[in-house]
């Protein structure tokens, strides 16, 4: 089809390397990044298990030390713990390994050491006057992102989340200087992500993907990527709780992964994700479990403002297009009725109730939900009446 409007792809990823055995290479990658001191960044199952192991292993002497206080959610607090390990070391790159938490860490880290301890102007402000950070300064630390994880994205994408848990709220920060230098996948590394990590984490890839599907800004190129990254999870995502020793299904979702979050920088996700934040923020909710239990209502909700193009949607969730014939609105509950399947063939939690959020917490959800900057890319506008009740039919 012919574009309505020009077509600007902005945002790629850095180095990728792909290789089943693939973080045997780490030295190597570093070596040719001009680095030699690395700081390994994890949390404490990744420390304790054999894949801090194979990484500590695989670099050698370029690893200058360890900081295994990655948490969910990133809070600011081990964010500062770990510039004081660099600092401490005199590291001029950090290594990441885990899921999306670890790699927030390290941009986090990255972000705090290039900003001399400042944070709050390089976050973004999607106030009045649009999107609004400043520009994070050159000469920051080289990051090597190595995935444990099948959803992050976070290793492909110009974005990190940073929670300050006091002020109850997620900073978030976009800037093509925190992508990492390079990304390391191996879909060995991820054989130890138990079942229920795993399938949050590859929802949150899942949710990317439609998300950019049904995207205002939508384009070819986002919209190729997305629908093969849907396709492949929606196959063997379930295929690797079944298996967990799967290599060629955890491939699957690894590059799946990586697809999601090229297709959602470029098309950007929506209501979705803005839910989630607060989400998160409020409640440390991990957001693939939030995605999951929100992404049938959306369909419902968006999926008839996009028209034709939900037949993509149909597509990669392995729906047939003529279950959704007939009208908009028959198309939204196919879609939405495949996403409820998938996600009874996943051991996730399937209302909000389950995960302790009250009905009573619906409209403070609501209302920090349409301050976020994300809501702008919804398909169709979304008032406060809408997005209270996508959340209350996820309750």
């Amino acid at each position: 089809m012919l574009p309505s409007a020009p077509i600007d792809i902005r945002w790629w990823p850095n180095r990728v390397y792909f290789a089943v055995g693939g973080v045997a290479q780490a030295r190597h990658v570093l070596a040719d990044l001009r680095v030699n001191r690395a700081l390994v960044v994890c949390g404490k199952t990744v420390a304790r298990g054999p894949m801090l192991a194979k990484v500590r292993n695989a670099l050698g002497g370029a690893c200058a030390g360890v900081f295994e206080d990655v948490q969910n959610h990133t809070p600011l607090a081990s964010v500062k713990r770990g510039v004081e390990a660099v600092r401490r070391i005199g590291a001029d790159a950090i290594v990441s390994v885990g899921g999306g938490s670890a790699t927030d860490c390290g941009k986090g880290i990255a972000i705090l050491h290039a900003s001399a301890g400042d944070l709050a102007p390089y976050a973004v402000d999607y106030g009045r006057k649009g999107f609004e950070r400043l520009a994070l300064p050159a000469g920051g630390l080289v990051h090597v992102a190595i995935p444990t994880t099948t959803g992050s994205a976070s290793e492909v994408m110009p974005t990190a989340g940073v929670r300050d848990v006091a002020a109850k709220k997620k900073l978030l920060f976009w800037d093509a200087r925190i992508v990492p230098d390079a990304v390391i996948y191996d879909p060995e590394m991820t054989v130890h992500c138990n079942a229920h990590l795993t399938a949050a984490s590859g929802m949150t890839a899942m949710a990317r993907c439609i998300e950019a599907l049904y995207s205002r800004d939508r384009n070819p190129i986002s919209t190729a990527l997305a629908l093969h990254g849907a396709r492949l999870l929606n196959a063997a995502l379930p295929k690797t709780i079944a298996d967990p020793n799967d290599l060629a299904a955890r491939a699957d979702c690894l590059l799946a992964s990586g697809m999601s979050g090229i297709a959602a920088i470029n098309a950007m996700a929506s209501v979705v994700h803005a839910i989630c934040h607060p989400l998160g923020g409020r409640f440390g909710l991990q957001h693939g479990i939030g995605h999951a239990m929100l992404l049938a209502p959306a369909l419902r909700r968006v999926l008839p403002a996009i028209g034709a193009d939900a037949g993509f949607v149909l597509e990669a969730l392995g729906s047939d297009r003529a279950h959704g014939a007939g009208s908009a609105e028959a198309s939204a509950a196919a879609a939405a009725a495949a996403m409820t399947a998938l996600l009874g063939r996943l051991p996730l939690p399937q209302r909000l109730r389950e995960v302790g959020i009250e009905r009573a917490n619906i409209d403070q959800l609501t209302a920090d939900t349409m301050g976020d900057y994300m809501m702008a890319f919804a398909p169709t506008r979304l008032d406060a009446e809408d997005v209270g009740a996508l959340i209350a039919a996820a309750w």
